[in-house]
């Protein structure tokens, strides 16, 4: 596999370091690892066979305590000896629960009774077959690498909650999907090829594709022989937030690079859920939101992407 001609990129650090000093620590006591990248710290729990995640906490250095995500079922980050042929399963799955007073009516129209709250659930399914073995060619560099082929299928559910029970609305109201909700929901299966190297002990390059055999990502090591491109747009340069500081009104608006369906949530600086709604995120049209009804204050504005496994978030002021 000749990959030799890739020579630039967006530059990505991931520090791995003792969960002690983490902002969201106390609350992964079992974690004996922790992983810093683009603002998130994930919590992870190392064995003699596996990494796996336990959970995560985003960006917001100014809250009071913790907000953090918990996996229900924990994703493997890393597992071993990884040999040819063989196969994997890995399962993943976290929630995030609303109360429904927080959401905008319109989001709720259509279900037969005003819940108490609503369960947004991420969950991911992969299967992996290490299939080939051979020589990767990247950066002036060779290397005896194995391949692995994995398919996931991710999926976004809507739950919620009636006189203490959480139940799927769909059956309730015949298919149809609360208003707003309907184009966040569903689910994506992807193909990734991840290419290992027992050299560096870690993966050299992971390449995902829809099933389409369109080219969705493409992440790989930095040898010394990668620099970063003036073309390339970071999360925070696809997205704008404004007014900030705002009063009564804040919008986004997004590149071409962020489109599609959103999850978008708003949190106070005690992590506390007041507002969300779901969203469809185009280039050519703002999202605004009304937020006369909050104090003035900081807030943390975040965006899930659908069947998401990690929360972008952006901070700004109400005045």
């Amino acid at each position: 596999w000749d990959f030799s001609a890739l020579s630039a990129g967006t530059k990505q650090q991931e520090v791995f370091l003792a969960p002690t000093g983490g902002v969201y620590a106390p609350a992964f006591p079992d974690a004996n690892l922790r992983l810093e990248s683009e603002g998130q710290e994930l919590y992870l729990k190392s064995s003699a066979t596996k990494i796996e995640a336990l959970g995560f906490g985003g960006d917001n250095p100014f809250f009071d305590g913790p907000l953090v995500i918990k996996y229900s079922k924990r994703p493997v980050y890393r597992a071993a000896p990884l040999t040819f042929i063989s196969t994997s399963t890995n399962v993943s799955e976290f929630r995030i629960d609303l109360s429904s007073s927080i959401i905008p009516d319109t989001l709720l129209a259509g279900l037969p009774i005003r819940p108490d709250s609503i369960r947004i659930q991420f969950s991911d399914n992969a299967t992996g077959l290490m299939d080939a073995f051979g020589s990767l060619k990247m950066q002036n560099k060779t290397f005896d690498v194995l391949r692995e082929k994995v398919q996931s299928i991710s999926e976004t559910k809507l739950f919620i909650k009636i006189f203490g029970t959480w139940i799927d609305p769909l059956p309730l109201i015949g298919g149809n999907i609360p208003g707003g909700f309907g184009g966040f929901l569903g689910r994506d299966t992807s193909i990734t090829y991840n290419f290992y190297t027992n050299t560096k002990k870690e993966v050299l390059l992971s390449a995902s594709f829809s099933l389409d055999v369109e080219l969705q990502s493409l992440v790989v090591a930095d040898l010394g022989g990668i620099t970063s491109s003036s073309n390339d747009i970071l999360f925070n340069e696809s997205v704008t937030v404004f007014p900030n500081p705002a009063q009564e009104f804040v919008s986004i608006r997004s590149s071409e690079n962020l489109t599609g369906p959103y999850l978008i949530t708003i949190c106070d600086s005690q992590g506390r859920f007041l507002h969300a709604e779901s969203a469809e995120l185009k280039p050519d049209a703002d999202k605004t939101i009304d937020v006369s009804s909050l104090n003035p204050g900081n807030y943390l504005l975040s965006l899930h992407s659908r069947s998401s496994r990690n929360v972008k978030t952006i901070r700004f002021v109400i005045l």
